[in-house]
């Protein structure tokens, strides 16, 4: 069987930290983190039968304790410098260990409403609908990085960059 991806069963959104926690529980029904050695407990997590992951941050929010960021899909996800995040399933993962990806740097060939697509590869990517400039996007290159076997958007830039791998 084929090694999976440190990525591998995210379920989107993740919420998400730049660092390690220094401490963190699982209990039956509550999940805390410690972010400091000698700092506060928070709990970001109170499990509720029912709700979505979503809606119990919210219930169980404290205004001291914030995520870093939220990504929606794996593409938000490997642009940040993310070390440890909770899914949606209120799965954990910690992204500290990088692991090595192949990568390439490829030609953006076509614009269309909020898809682009990149030479060599047969199926589009999905952007932000008010992030696209078709004028300034079709003249772009984007990085690409194949994890657990689909091709997933990492950056874009000006010039063609010489790219075989990447380490996230």
């Amino acid at each position: 069987m084929k090694a999976r991806s440190k990525f591998y069963g995210i379920e989107y959104p993740i919420f998400a930290l730049k660092n390690k926690p220094f401490n963190y529980t699982v209990t039956v029904d509550t999940i805390g983190v410690q972010l400091k050695e000698f700092g506060e407990w928070h709990v970001i997590d109170k499990f509720i039968n029912e709700k979505s992951l979503v809606s119990r941050y919210i219930e169980t929010k404290d205004d001291i304790f914030c995520f870093d960021y939220t990504c929606l899909n794996i593409s938000q996800l490997i642009s940040k410098p993310i070390k440890w995040g909770i899914d949606s399933a209120a799965k954990i993962y910690n992204l500290e260990n990088k692991q090595e990806f192949i990568a390439r740097n490829e030609k953006v060939i076509k614009v269309k409403n909020n898809l682009i697509w990149v030479n060599t590869v047969s199926y589009p990517f999905t952007l932000p609908k008010n992030m696209i400039d078709k004028n300034e996007l079709i003249q772009q290159y984007a990085t690409i990085v194949y994890i657990d076997d689909v091709w997933v958007l990492h950056k874009f830039t000006s010039f063609r960059e010489s790219i075989d791998k990447l380490k996230l």
